[in-house]
């Protein structure tokens, strides 16, 4: 048995199945303000969610439960998994998590304590106010394989403000599980926990529009869709879709789907051509954000390596800024001959690096094989620092 207290924060559906997880390695010492669910935890009532009752049988003997605070005074970690409900404005409701968290203060003010509940991006900022020691530890489990989730996940996400405090929370994973931990900042953990569920959405919803297209064509969307997954990328931030294949095949998805009153299909094609959109006149704006009318692009090709600009967004943010009287100095040797002819004489062509950033005021980065270029100037660069394309 370790020597690390553990506190455990609300003892519902998700809360006790994580406290008796705990009590495999630990002491526990578990809050909820129901003196039900206090009695039904000692009474060992007969719980539905898988493995609960067993993990009671086994491993209860080293979980106290209490609805008074003070039993968390000698814990060294306090995890708060208490419920945030939907507001109707569609946020989360962090009530009860700050009124968790201000009563486990009074007790415990130099603890460790953990946020598994799922919050709204930036509730970690608000919540570093009431105790300075915090960690945001999300859950990624589902009803009826809780336990099953917190001990084989696919990795432990933990966001922390100070590294020694996500060393913390990682050891005491680490008992509990082999699988990989990630230690991003509170920001990085809020927005990766929200928005994998959303991606899991779009996943759901792109499976079903598949499935009604499969329908008018008398095709069998599961082999349709195992197909699929076999090829499935995991692109950086950046610019949008561009190049020879992307833009015109979701076109014609589009266009059929249209013709073929698959509703599904044609308004998820008519979202993504808006949204690629958008990503112009995205960075677009961030351009013209710095009031300078000298503008240096380097690299005009839709992706890395070869001179076509197929549907290149680059050479769209420089047709808008065209349009303004914008002075523009190009770098790109392998597309430059395309683009001469498409942006005309009035864009200047720089013969190196060097030029473009000697006569420009802004700089931005239209393919990542530039995007750790070194200069003084304002940079606006869409690209992290690991390259990718953006066709096949």
């Amino acid at each position: 048995m370790s020597k690390v207290e553990i506190g455990v924060i609300g003892l519902g559906k998700l809360g006790l199945p994580l406290a008796l997880l705990f009590s495999k390695r630990f002491k526990v010492s578990g809050v909820d303000i129901s003196e039900q669910r206090i009695d039904q935890i000692k009474n060992r009532q007969d719980f539905y969610e898988p493995q609960v009752n067993e993990y009671l049988e086994d491993y209860g003997d080293n979980l106290r439960t209490s609805t008074d605070y003070k039993i968390l005074e000698d814990c060294d970690v306090v995890f708060i998994i208490v419920p945030t409900p939907s507001l109707p404005s569609g946020k989360f409701d962090l009530q009860y998590v700050e009124s968790a968290l201000r009563q486990m203060h009074k007790v415990n003010p130099e603890c460790l304590a953990v946020i598994s509940s799922t919050i709204n991006i930036g509730d970690m900022e608000k919540l570093k106010q009431i105790h300075k020691r915090l960690c945001y530890n999300p859950e990624f489990i589902k009803q009826g394989s809780i336990i099953n989730d917190f001990e084989n996940p696919k990795f432990v996400l933990i966001g922390a403000y100070e590294e020694g405090d996500g060393e913390q929370v990682a050891e005491i994973w680490s008992k509990m599980n082999d699988r990989p931990i990630q230690i991003v900042s509170p920001a990085e953990a809020e927005i990766t926990k929200l928005s994998l569920n959303v991606s899991f959405t779009l996943g759901i919803t792109f499976a079903n529009m598949i499935g009604e297209l499969c329908e008018k064509f008398d095709a069998d969307s599961d082999k349709v869709l195992n197909i699929i997954y076999k090829d499935r990328r995991n692109y950086k931030a950046g610019l949008g879709f561009m190049g020879p294949c992307f833009p015109r095949d979701v076109t014609c998805f589009e266009t059929i789907c249209t013709e073929k009153s698959i509703e599904s299909g044609y308004r998820f094609a008519n979202l993504i051509n808006d949204l690629n959109s958008y990503t112009v006149g995205r960075w677009l704006r961030k351009i013209k954000s710095h009031n300078k009318e000298k503008i240096g692009v380097l690299g005009v090709a839709y992706k890395p390596g070869v001179p076509y600009i197929y549907e290149s967004q680059p050479i769209k943010i420089i047709q808008q800024l065209q349009t303004e009287d914008h002075e523009i100095y190009v770098y790109d040797p392998l597309a430059q001959e395309n683009a001469k002819r498409v942006l005309g004489s009035s864009v200047h062509f720089c013969s190196s690096i060097g030029e473009c950033l000697d006569e420009a005021e802004v700089i931005f980065i239209g393919t990542p094989d530039y995007a750790d270029v070194d200069t003084n100037k304002h940079v606006v660069n869409p690209w992290s620092r690991e390259i990718w394309s953006t066709d096949s």
